[in-house]
């Protein structure tokens, strides 16, 4: 035997140690890596979760179906527990496979937990395995009944309800953890006061739509805990009550040997605000966000005054009112406004959609459209579709339930079917070779309905179907096209330069809180965190003047409306600032403009392009209410945001600088932007005060 044949084996012989050890099972019943431990408990079958010592779910088992068939891991006569090294787009660290086996006639589970050398959280999803070929429409890596409890009994205990998207004014929720409700895609439970907390959520988004529903009892236990991919819910769009909107019978199903849940993201954080812009980073190494390389976009859209009264001569004046008046005086970024067209833009005659965006970019500006790509709003299911040559009817590209078509508002067509693209190719190709390159795309929840069958066979699921039909258009639109997605789901997000994080907020006096403004407000206070996901959060057109409620639209008022647009993202004004055309609008609209929404400093925040978040997260007036105060740290300081919502009463108050992340500052320079007065703080307080219906933003100097 040579030299080099010897060399040869030892080095075999020790990559196959180097194997065994790190796929061998693990002594004992214990997962330990840094601070986090997984115990089995051999007579219970369920896994305890601790961090740092400290328990922080008990009782944690599998549940599945397989079919129609319930599983748990808790009957599986055989358990295992294997170790292996980890590198991911991640990072490096080590993963455990815990295995489920010997049930007679059920498939193994198989469930993987992540650890990362530098990440406070792990990630987990499990497998069901089966020698023949298995479905399921529902799988939760972790489920438990068990009374549990880690954060101390205090009435600032908080469980969040994230909506699935924006549709229909849904409200986020933060809610004493005394109820049971149900979360989509990502919840937090947490101390409002201490701020630890819970974050706990999905973080793979192409084939399920994954539910957190939970159980709180006497605002400090969670009695029951369920994290799962297959929900469907009213807030899915999925059920619903009204005879025009058949209803699906359960999330679609996968199929095959091998069937896996979605990636679980499972992370305690001293700060629960931090723990969801994690979160959100963490989405974001899964899928990345849509390619920006622009500033926020600061603007106008038609819908708000003009609505379906949009006209040619009209617009070109707002563009005119805006080139002269707003953009010399900071209503700008990058030296480019955008103009809008929303809905009923085909008011328009072909030539003059085109000569609209030549005078927009003689006036240093940029022209926006709309449009719905799974949307049909006319109903005529015997009707062609555009850009198809005639081969298909809307009939052939609608989705069904039980063999009825599928409707939110519009009805829903499939994203997957050729029809469907080929009307895409329709109306992009004419948009680009117009000119425009920002394009509003609303109600795309449609997308993700599930339906009796899609046109791609391997296609069954609302999500995988909302990816195929979304990545056609991400990839139709080109990086230059700005996406603006408005009503649309939460995630997946890859795909939207921007997101609508709260539905329509013109303004209207409809709920208290400036109406609109303040359920915007409330998205932001618990969804700020979705800048990680989308380069930016959109806080809407935002409406400053209707000569009927002229009280509601004071100063101050207006004022807390720039202001909400600001710290959200994207800055878009809605009024009808034209004095020509088919629906002139009034030369007051144009004045409160130029008196609120020039103030450099303000526009300033805008520029940015970070979404500001709650100081607090718990004192809302009620749980589907917006937060009174909100912050941004920046390098050269902190930006801290103070809302008065009462219509009659000034607000006063202070903040403790440890609560805004100054924390060894005894006296800070302060300076208040909307009034340019300096502010005087010391001994570690913020002093406010805040005239009814009005808003005060503080600079604070570090």
């Amino acid at each position: 035997m040579t030299y080099r044949t010897i060399n040869s084996l030892i080095i075999l012989i020790c990559k196959s140690c180097i194997c065994l050890w790190a796929c061998a099972p693990l002594a004992g019943n214990k997962i330990e890596y840094k601070q986090w431990s997984i115990v089995y408990d051999e007579n219970t079958k369920t896994l305890d979760y601790i961090h740092n010592g400290k328990a922080i779910l008990s009782g944690v088992f599998v549940k599945a179906k397989s079919g129609n068939d319930p599983i748990e891991s808790t009957a599986y006569p055989e358990v295992k527990i294997n170790k292996e090294s980890l590198s991911d787009a991640f990072g490096n660290g080590e993963k455990f496979t815990v295995s489920y086996t010997g049930l007679a006639g059920k498939p193994d589970i198989k469930q993987v937990y992540y650890f990362y050398s530098d990440k406070e959280y792990f990630l987990t999803d499990v497998y069901l395995e089966s020698e023949t070929d298995i479905s399921s429409n529902y799988i939760a890596p972790i489920y438990t009944a068990t009374k549990n409890s880690f954060l101390s009994a205090d009435e600032s205990n908080r469980a969040l309800r994230v909506p699935f998207d924006n549709d229909a004014f849904v409200h986020y929720l933060s809610s004493p953890l005394s109820g049971e409700d149900i979360s989509f895609e990502v919840t937090s439970i947490f101390n409002g006061k201490e701020r630890n907390g819970l974050v706990i959520g999905s973080v793979e988004h192409d084939t399920w739509k994954t539910g957190i529903r939970y159980k709180g009892e006497e605002n400090q236990y969670i009695t029951e805990l369920e994290c799962y991919g297959g929900v469907v819910h009213e807030l899915t769009r999925d059920i619903s009550q009204k005879p025009d909107r058949p209803s699906i019978k359960g999330h679609g199903s996968i199929k095959g040997k091998s069937l896996k849940s979605p990636k679980i993201f499972f992370g305690i954080f001293n700060d629960w605000r931090r723990g969801l812009e994690i979160f959100g980073e963490a989405n974001a190494i899964v899928a990345p966000p849509r390619k920006w390389n622009g500033g926020t976009p600061f603007g106008w859209n038609s819908w708000a005054a003009m609505a379906e009264k949009v006209n040619y001569e009209g617009a070109i004046d707002v563009a005119d009112f805006i080139k002269k008046e707003l953009q010399p005086n900071s209503f700008e970024n990058d030296n480019i406004t955008y103009i809008g067209l929303d809905s009923f833009w085909d008011n328009f005659t072909e030539d003059q959609l085109k000569q609209f965006v030549e005078h927009c970019k003689a006036n240093g500006q940029k022209a926006g459209i709309y449009w719905c790509p799974f949307s049909d709003w006319h109903g005529n299911a015997e009707a062609f579709v555009e850009g198809t040559n005639n081969a298909y009817k809307y009939k052939d590209i609608y989705i069904y339930a039980d063999g009825k078509p599928r409707k939110v508002e519009s009805l829903a067509v499939d994203p997957t079917h050729p029809g469907t693209k080929q009307r895409m190719d329709h109306y992009i190709n004419k948009f680009k070779k117009l000119g425009y390159t920002y394009v509003k795309l609303d109600f795309i929840n449609n997308g993700t309905l599930e339906a009796d069958s899609f046109y791609n066979p391997a296609v069954t699921t609302g999500v995988q179907a909302y990816n195929e039909g979304m990545k056609y258009l991400s990839d139709l639109c080109g990086e230059d096209m700005f996406m603006a997605l408005s009503i649309a789901p939460t995630f997946p997000s890859q795909y939207g330069t921007s997101k609508r994080i709260s539905c329509d907020a013109w303004g209207a006096m409809t709920e208290g809180e400036w109406g609109t403004t303040g359920y915007m407000l409330n998205s932001l206070s618990f969804g700020w965190w979705l800048d990680r996901v989308y380069p930016f959060n959109d806080s809407d057109h935002i409406l400053l003047y209707k000569p009927q409620e002229a009280d509601d639209y004071k100063e101050g008022a207006n004022r807390a409306r720039i202001t909400s647009a600001v710290i959200t993202g994207i800055y878009m004004l809605g009024d009808n600032f034209s004095l020509k055309g088919k629906i002139p609008g009034d030369i007051a609209a144009r004045e409160k403009a130029i008196k609120v929404a020039t103030n450099k400093e303000i526009n300033d925040i805008a520029r940015i392009g970070k979404s500001f978040y709650p100081v607090e997260g718990y004192t809302a007036a009620d749980p589907g209410k917006a937060e009174p105060a909100y912050m941004l740290e920046t390098k050269d300081g902190v930006y801290v945001a103070v809302f008065n919502f009462d219509k009659t009463a000034a607000k006063e108050g202070s903040i403790n600088l440890d609560r805004i992340g100054l924390v060894d500052n005894n006296k800070v320079d302060c300076k208040e932007l909307w009034t340019s007065s300096e502010v005087l703080v010391e001994n570690g307080v913020l002093k406010y005060s805040v005239p009814s219906q009005d808003v005060r933003v503080y600079k604070l100097a570090r």
